[in-house]
């Protein structure tokens, strides 16, 4: 039960605003500190928690298919700083332990329906040391996150 209105609560109640037309300036000076709800083009949710000072704090919920960690939140930590946005998940919760790591680099941009979305480069890697004599490479890739005023389902950098 707690669980479920750790996730409803931002979604149903986000406080992002637009203070202007996405067309005017940079998209982030757009944006009112709070929480807001994004979702991946294969359905995985993130909610942030923008602070004045720039530090982003949220979770991230995995619905991509064929990525394990699926449909448990798990704590996201970052920074955004005009329209550059980076961000991190330890996929460790209270419930699983996934030992990997995900980190996004990229940017707020105007969409084609006149929302806002963010484009970025994801890496994941193995958070546990590895024993063998060759390390497992990185997995990387691009996410495509979109803004949801909307309750609604964001990452494809999932375990």
């Amino acid at each position: 039960m707690k669980v479920a209105a750790f996730l409803l609560g931002p979604i149903l109640c986000p406080t992002l605003l637009f203070a202007a037309p996405v067309s005017q300036g940079p998209v982030s000076a757009h944006f009112v500190s709070g929480s807001s709800s994004w979702v991946s083009r294969h359905g995985s949710v993130m909610v942030l928690d923008v602070g004045a000072d720039g530090l982003v704090q949220g979770y991230l919920v995995n619905n991509s298919p064929g990525k394990g960690c699926r449909g448990i939140p798990y704590p996201l930590n970052g920074r955004i700083e005009g329209d550059a946005i980076a961000f991190e998940v330890r996929w460790r919760n209270g419930v699983a332990d996934c030992m990997a790591e995900t980190h996004w680099r990229g940017h707020l941009q105007p969409s084609r329906n006149g929302g806002v979305e963010i484009v970025a480069e994801w890496q994941r890697s193995s958070s546990v040391a590895t024993v063998a004599l060759h390390e497992e490479a990185p997995q990387g890739g691009v996410d495509l996150f979109t803004y949801r005023a909307v309750p609604g389902l964001a990452s494809d950098g999932a375990p």
